[in-house]
């Protein structure tokens, strides 16, 4: 991003104290201990405003060269997505869209230095945003993390002209620390972060799946369900997606094992309805949807409608079900 001579000045004094007896202290407990990491990721020479769009290439060409994983967009292209002019950089928001666009899975790191060196450790990672110059002047900088001298007590990251600067733990916190320790794991949907939670990677892979990746989200949703392999959330997603993608033998297994484990779960039994009926099955059809009750309104209404669809004959195959009204509810 921009860098005004004068700010420059002093950013260089700030680097100086850094670098003196005067560093900040490091924000890791003394009586917790990381272990060292090192990622190999490509190194992309920095350019004027484009930090974001180059940390996105980075970690695609990273994964790019470590699995099975390919970008979708040119570094160009990532650019124009990402780019604000008027800013004279990008908004995380940009950030995550364009990281999408090339086919990642945007997880929001949590901000803590335990989810931190937890990514860094299994080998993922970290873009993270850092505040170069002061509060009521920031000068905001995308980098991505490549691992961590435990001896040295620094981060490894491709952090401005040379590939995985050492940046003393002390200095990195003061820096991230003015972000709100803000971060994101870009991960293909073949990979889990170890420090996942269920509820924010379904959402990430839904936010993958509105894109338009709805091939890339079926496999999050596959990947998660290695980790939680009862969690009727996930397999509600998948089973919708699925559908959608007229794969329905995989939609109707993922609708019947849901129903296995929740036998009073409404939209499972509702959207597994709908199937059978436009595959010639409504007497089933019928059955299954007697037993599904809910007292919230906007369920009821579903289950109504597919009920009068019912009667009146449904649809022939293939129509989605009330996928993106419902994939995310329980």
């Amino acid at each position: 991003m921009k860098l005004h001579r004068a700010l420059y000045l002093l950013f260089a004094s700030a680097v100086m104290i850094f670098s003196s007896g005067c560093a900040p202290k490091s924000p890791l407990p003394a009586d917790k201990h990381y272990s060292s990491s090192a990622i190999r990721v490509p190194f992309v020479a920095p350019r004027s405003e484009l930090c974001a769009s180059s940390s996105i290439e980075m970690l695609s060409l990273h994964w790019q060269s470590v699995g099975t994983y390919l970008p979708r967009l040119s570094l160009a292209e990532l650019d124009s997505r990402t780019l604000i002019p008027a800013k004279g950089g990008t908004l995380q928001i940009e950030l995550i869209a364009a990281a999408r666009a090339n086919g990642l899975l945007a997880y929001p790191l949590e901000p803590t230095y335990a989810a931190l060196f937890s990514e860094l450790e299994a080998g993922h990672p970290v873009v993270v945003l850092l505040n170069r110059a002061y509060s009521w002047y920031p000068l905001w900088h995308y980098a991505p993390i490549t691992g961590y001298d435990a001896k040295a007590q620094a981060i490894r990251m491709h952090y401005a002209d040379t590939p995985d600067e050492a940046v003393p733990i002390g200095t990195f916190a003061a820096l991230w620390e003015r972000s709100g320790n803000w971060g994101v794991v870009l991960l293909p949907p073949t990979e889990l972060p170890t420090s996942a939670r269920a509820d924010k990677f379904l959402q990430a892979a839904y936010d993958l799946e509105k894109t338009g990746m709805r091939a890339e989200a079926i496999t999050a949703y596959e990947t998660a369900l290695l980790r939680w392999p009862e969690d009727t959330s996930f397999l509600f997603a998948a089973g919708n997606a699925y559908y959608a993608s007229h794969r329905l033998s995989r939609a109707e297994e993922n609708y019947r094992k849901i129903v296995r484990i929740d036998p009073l779960h409404s939209l499972a039994l509702n959207n597994l309805a709908d199937l059978l009926c436009r595959s010639g099955r409504a007497e089933e059809a019928l059955e299954l949807l007697d037993q599904a009750k809910s007292s919230d309104a906007r369920t009821q209404a579903l289950i109504k409608a597919t009920r009068e669809e019912i009667g009146r004959g449904c649809d022939p195959l293939f129509k989605s079900p009330h996928q993106e009204n419902s994939s995310l509810s329980h």
